[in-house]
């Protein structure tokens, strides 16, 4: 068993971009300062022929000033300052692994919020999560990930809604030679339609492969 406790102060000032890009920009940004406080459970052991690992983390961070990217109705967009944000919420993870399989997950229960309004902050979702699976096939590692999402907003007023979503993944690998392994992988490969912007697209179904080299 691990258990742990921490708290710190942050300071994050506006990048270039953030103050100066064309068209995207707010030279008006205030840096942001946060407090932030953190407290984790974990364990990890052997059952029997197997290892297994649980965590659970909660957090709490007040940010003053918090940056944010918003866009209009018009989809006119630049970063903003949020006067007072809260986020909080848990993470709770777990692995297991049995000879030849491995399967972790986690999961996100937050409440970003803005506090003058309640408002959920833009872009940011109350849970997401992932689950993914590694599998031994002979030479072979087969992988697949399944992601998710609930519901977010696009503006800061939560009026433009975007649809929760989940998402899976496949990879594979193949060792051909000392430090030379061959890959592929397929993003959504059920060629889910979501967001995680309002109007822009995230492009479907993919797949790409390669080779890595390690010395």
């Amino acid at each position: 068993w691990r258990m742990t406790a921490s708290g710190g102060t942050a300071y994050k000032v506006p990048t270039f971009n953030d103050l100066y890009y064309p068209g995207f920009s707010n030279p008006d940004l205030e840096p942001e300062t946060a407090r932030n406080f953190e407290a984790s459970i974990a364990w990890g052991g052997a059952l029997g022929e197997a290892r297994a690992s649980a965590s659970a983390t909660g957090w709490h961070n007040r940010v003053d000033d918090l940056i944010v990217f918003q866009c209009d109705a018009s989809f006119v967009c630049a970063p903003q300052n949020v006067d007072r944000a809260t986020l909080e919420g848990v993470t709770i993870a777990g692995e297991f692994a049995w000879r030849d399989t491995t399967v972790k997950g986690s999961i996100n229960l937050q409440n970003p919020t803005d506090d003058a309004t309640g408002n959920l902050l833009p872009r940011r979702a109350r849970t997401y999560g992932a689950l993914s699976a590694l599998q031994r096939a002979g030479p072979l590692t087969l992988g697949a990930e399944l992601v998710a999402a609930s519901k977010r907003y696009d503006d800061a007023a939560n009026t433009r809604a975007m649809a929760g979503y989940a998402i899976v993944n496949l990879t594979v690998e193949w060792p051909v030679g000392k430090g030379v392994t061959l890959f592929a992988r397929g993003d959504n490969v059920l060629d889910r339609d979501y967001e995680v912007a309002a109007g822009y697209a995230t492009g479907g179904a993919r797949i790409f492969g390669g080779l890595r080299w390690a010395m």
